[in-house]
């Protein structure tokens, strides 16, 4: 799909235009960065509905499905970086940014949503003692990939 951008195809011609330089691509730039700030300044507007709206349980169809998916996120992040990370890859940046992002909810998601006791106690071990390290490990092994 060819676009007015500078022919490509148009995911790369915009990341072509984000890193060109020049009055134009400085404009491109601000225009880009004012209309992500436009959009979380939305998604914080519908973060304070639902912190007003949603009270107490829900019911969730799927929910063992969701969780699943979650982990073959993982899983497959996790392989990514592994392969790219033997090739020497600076994409091990990117797997592996992505795996620590996914590790990081996973435990976020595990601790707010177990249930209290010994669920809690234990989701709140495997949080502190295996996926928030895990990700902070991927997450410093992101930032030393972008210099190979």
């Amino acid at each position: 799909m060819r676009t007015p951008m500078g022919g490509g195809r148009w995911p790369q011609a915009v990341l072509d235009r984000l890193g060109a330089e020049g009055p134009g691509a400085d404009r491109f730039r601000r225009g880009t960065a004012g209309a992500l700030v436009a959009v979380a300044a939305l998604l914080f507007g519908w973060i304070l509905v639902l912190g007003s709206t949603t009270r107490g349980q829900a019911e969730v169809r799927n929910w063992s499905v969701v969780w699943i998916g979650l982990d073959v996120l993982q899983v497959t992040g996790l392989i990514a970086t592994g392969l790219l990370l033997a090739r020497r890859s600076r994409l091990a940046a990117l797997a592996a940014a992505a795996s620590a992002t996914l590790l990081f909810l996973d435990a976020w998601f595990d601790v707010m949503t177990a249930e209290g006791g010994g669920a809690w106690y234990l989701a709140l071990a495997m949080a502190l003692l295996v996926e928030l390290p895990a990700s902070l490990a991927l997450a410093a092994l992101s930032r030393s990939a972008l210099d190979w």
